[in-house]
């Protein structure tokens, strides 16, 4: 004779419409999604109202139930294959993804710049990380990495944070994969997509930065991205911005600065770095009241990534992960 045990962590989050981590013990098998904002509603909208997943489904896929529009009522499950749920033993340990073919207009000229592909499966809009390989016609991103934006199923995903709009020419061919792009320890370097020449420089990144306030970066800026006077300084970021946006902010005029802009292709084809913004420490500025300290954190997690179909933006949702077993 056995006898059941199950075991259940819970929690809430409300969702901002980006992936989200729930870090919980690894070995859970299940994971369920409650809509507590719209639980009675009879609204005019479709909101996700209840949402499974389960560790024996590939990454991304999952399962959602939908409230009908005008009415208190939920519609039969729909089954989805990509940003779903994925469970994840050791966030450090994740391995990179195939390499996919790019196709079509392949990554055209657009704030923000858009690839096309013949699959998107696997991909999570706002947490996934691509790195692209062989561009033709636009060498100056290959091998850069770019959190992804906006996802059309099998057709195209956004680079969120690039805008190429003032390059020569689309890329035409090229390959990209899904990378491991956060070490398991804090603080780590990004790449530049962008700098405003201000009173106060304002940087863009290629992935979700992950900075804070009361940080103190350094700037290393190659000869070919122009603002050269800013390679070397160390400033102290004095706000951030994430989601739609990707920045930060830092103590640094460079409103007399050149402007700051990607090499061409032919100048990558030669041979470049990237510029990056890369951590050193923490300003002595105690408002900004910094509690990580800038010391080398493990930021590792084990959970679930919540991936967009399973969630409304806006609404707040209790989870539950259960894992069972017979003795």
């Amino acid at each position: 004779m056995s006898t059941p045990i199950n075991a259940c962590v819970t929690g809430t989050f409300t969702s901002d419409g980006l992936a989200k981590n729930l870090s919980i013990p690894s070995g859970f098998t299940k994971v369920e999604l409650v809509n507590l904002t719209d639980w009675g509603s009879a609204a005019a909208n479709t909101n996700v109202m209840k949402a499974f997943g389960y560790s024996d489904l590939p990454a991304g896929y999952g399962e959602y139930q939908a409230k009908t529009s005008g009415a208190a009522t939920i519609a039969i499950p729909t089954m989805v294959a990509s940003n779903g749920f994925t469970f994840v033993s050791d966030s450090a340990l994740l391995n990179n993804g195939a390499s996919v073919a790019l196709n079509g207009t392949e990554i055209n000229r657009a704030a923000p710049a858009v690839a096309s592909t013949g699959t998107t499966t696997g991909l999570i809009a706002g947490s996934t990380v691509v790195r692209l390989f062989g561009t033709t016609g636009m060498l100056q991103v290959s091998s850069m990495d770019f959190t992804i934006g906006t996802i059309v199923g099998s057709t195209s995903f956004q680079l969120k944070y690039l805008d190429n709009s003032g390059f020569a020419a689309d890329a035409t061919a090229g390959t990209y994969r899904v990378i491991n792009a956060d070490s398991r320890f804090y603080p780590k370097s990004r790449y530049i997509t962008g700098i405003t020449a201000a009173s106060s420089a304002v940087i863009t990144m290629s992935v979700t930065h992950g900075f804070t306030a009361g940080q103190a970066v350094r700037f290393v800026i190659p000869d070919e991205f122009g603002m050269t006077q800013l390679d070397g300084l160390i400033g102290n970021i004095t706000a951030v911005t994430s989601g739609t946006t990707n920045t930060i902010t830092v103590d640094i005029d460079s409103s007399a600065f050149t402007a700051f802009a990607f090499p061409t292709s032919a100048q990558a084809a030669a041979g470049v770095s990237f510029a990056q913004v890369v951590p050193v420490g923490e300003t002595a500025n105690a408002t900004y009241a910094n509690s990580l300290g800038d010391a080398t954190v493990n930021q590792a997690f084990s959970g679930v990534v919540v991936g967009t179909s399973v969630q409304t933006s806006g609404s707040e949702y209790q989870w539950i992960a259960q894992k069972g077993l017979s003795v």
